[in-house]
């Protein structure tokens, strides 16, 4: 059974809020389109809602495990 190691890749601080401010980004750029989506007369698309949903879930987790 082989182990599982976490890779740590060294990257500038600059680097880091750059990656930081670029998730933060799309996360709000998501974030409306869910809310025009949700707001538009025709029907709900259910599965681009769902999409929405897990693309903003992955950013918020990758947020959450880089340094800060």
């Amino acid at each position: 059974m082989s182990s599982l190691r976490s890779a740590h890749i060294n990257i500038s601080e600059c680097e880091i809020r750059r990656l930081r401010l670029q998730l933060e980004t799309e996360i709000t750029w998501l974030q409306r389109q869910m809310e025009e989506l949700g707001g538009a007369e025709s029907d709900l698309d259910l599965s681009l809602l769902q999409t929405y949903k897990e693309m903003i879930f992955s950013r918020r987790a990758l947020l959450g495990r880089m340094p800060r």
